[in-house]
């Protein structure tokens, strides 16, 4: 029997296929890589947003219209919320697989593919809806890596306690969770074993890692928790415990919420040049106002001092990278946001000079506090303010690149381009610098000499997804950089 997974959504949805994947290949079924080869498609879908929800149900009609005998099970994000519903709604699919403990993948596949049902069956004629308990976070085998080589994502914990009002995620994922530190541990030296080079570090919000009472090296700590000499924080625990990992890695911490942040993280980081001075800070807005409205406790004043320190921290004298990156988000248009407080984020945004900026349009979720909150804006112009705000960062980010102009990086290769001919003498490549995280950040545009194949430095300098070279960039091309392998 063979499966085809479509995948959809975030980081954290990826690594919820890649165990599915390795489930489904422990339970003896066999991959493809072509649906129409598949006797089951699974639908790994997202369900945070409106047009999430919309690309991930018309996966489902499109696979059915192409692939009519297979059969389609609707996993991951959207089932969980909405299986139920969508079991009398959406008949184009067989069944239906919420995103908690996924070791029951296999339970409702033995409801999917049975042949023995007697007729006055429970699930005789009906199409089968399994929501497994949001409970603990679902780990194991992922033999296939849907990272680009030398890369993957390691989740620290599941849902969220936050409770962002515009934010479905409490809903979808449950509360939060927490790892322990030896499993996270465990879980990377093995990564590292297999050849991966950078570890993305993952979770709804990773600064509350540990704070759900779960012991964490011995200790316990709880919300509310102070964070000093005397109580580290959990996360600072777990990355000193990281740095005791031998080998050549790098790790990354994505999506930490501002109005926690543990400072306490900071001197361990410039301590090991192998933790990355890249900080996803997610502050939404720059107006106190909408601020509370959102059920978050900062201001722009705060949030400024945070950046400063964090910046501070990575400016001394031995730095290998010279300096420390943001990236953040912000939301358009969510219920009441005027047009002065619209201009208090645009000038947070230019003051905080963030290298990476995403702008997304408020979407109403219903089960939210914002779903309920007055006066709606207009599609209109939450699209226009967003534009407002990619239009000040293009020159913010072209300045933050400039300054990687003539500086050495190491660069993980993702992918090379075909030479256009044979005797093509330079050949280029697409990868990542350390400023540049997976998929939503600028690339590297790598160019390098045919001929040559040697190592130097321990690093492979022959060219090919995964390799790590040490290159030089020349120039910033829009969100890009240009760069040309040292060797050359």
């Amino acid at each position: 029997m063979r499966f085809f997974l479509d995948r959809h959504g975030c980081a954290k949805n990826q690594v919820d296929a890649e165990l599915i994947h390795g489930i489904m290949l422990s339970s003896g079924w066999t991959s493809t890589d072509e649906p129409e080869d598949a006797d089951l498609i699974i639908i790994n879908s997202c369900g945070f947003i409106e047009d999430a929800k919309k690309e991930s149900i018309n996966a489902v009609v499109s696979a059915r219209q192409a692939y009519p005998a297979a059969k389609i099970l609707l996993a991951g994000c959207l089932a969980e919320r909405y299986g139920n519903l969508l079991a009398e709604s959406l008949p184009e699919a067989d069944g239906f697989f919420g995103n908690g403990d996924l070791s029951m993948l296999t339970e409702i596949l033995g409801r999917l593919f049975s042949k023995d049902l007697p007729p006055d069956s429970v699930n005789a004629g009906k199409r089968p809806v399994l929501i497994p308990p949001q409970v603990g976070v679902c780990s194991g085998d992922r033999p296939g890596l849907f990272s680009f080589p030398g890369s993957a994502y390691v989740k620290l914990t599941e849902g969220c306690s936050n409770w962002c009002s515009f934010c479905a995620i409490p809903l979808i994922r449950g509360p939060l969770r927490s790892r322990t530190i030896d499993e996270i541990v465990c879980e990377c030296s093995s990564l590292v074993s297999r050849g991966v080079f950078e570890l993305n570090f993952i979770g709804q919000d990773l600064a509350v890692f540990g704070l759900d009472g779960k012991p964490q090296d011995g200790q316990t700590c709880c919300p509310g928790d102070s964070v000093d000499g005397q109580n580290p924080s959990p996360l600072s625990l777990l990355l000193k415990r990281i740095s005791s990992i031998p080998g050549d890695f790098r790790v990354r911490l994505l999506y930490m919420h501002p109005d926690h942040f543990p400072l306490d993280i900071l001197p361990v980081m410039a301590s090991d040049r192998r933790f990355l001075p890249y900080f996803d800070l997610p502050f939404q807005s720059g107006d106190e106002n909408i601020l509370r409205s959102m059920n978050r406790r900062g201001n722009a004043q705060k949030y400024l001092r945070l950046i400063n320190t964090i910046r501070n921290s990575f400016s001394g004298f031995g730095n290998p990278y010279g300096t420390a990156v943001f990236r953040t988000t912000f939301l358009t248009g969510f219920p009441g946001e005027t047009d002065r407080a619209f201009e208090n984020t645009l000038s947070f945004l230019k003051e905080g000079r963030f290298l990476w900026v995403g702008a997304f349009a408020f979407s109403s979720e219903e089960g939210t506090a914002a779903h309920k909150i007055k006066p709606k804006i207009s599609r209109k112009t939450a699209s226009f303010r967003k534009k407002n705000l990619y239009d000040a960062q293009e020159e913010i980010t072209g300045e933050g690149l400039r300054f990687f102009v003539g500086k050495e990086v190491l660069v993980l290769v993702e992918e090379c381009i075909p030479p256009e001919t044979e005797e093509q003498e330079f050949l280029f490549a697409i990868g990542r610098a350390w400023f540049q995280a997976p998929e939503v950040d600028g690339s590297v545009v790598l160019r390098y000499r045919r001929s040559c194949s040697e190592e130097t430095d321990g690093y492979k300098v022959s060219v090919a997804p995964g390799s790590i070279v040490r290159a030089k960039i020349t120039a910033v091309r829009g969100s890009d950089v240009e760069a040309f392998r040292l060797e050359d």
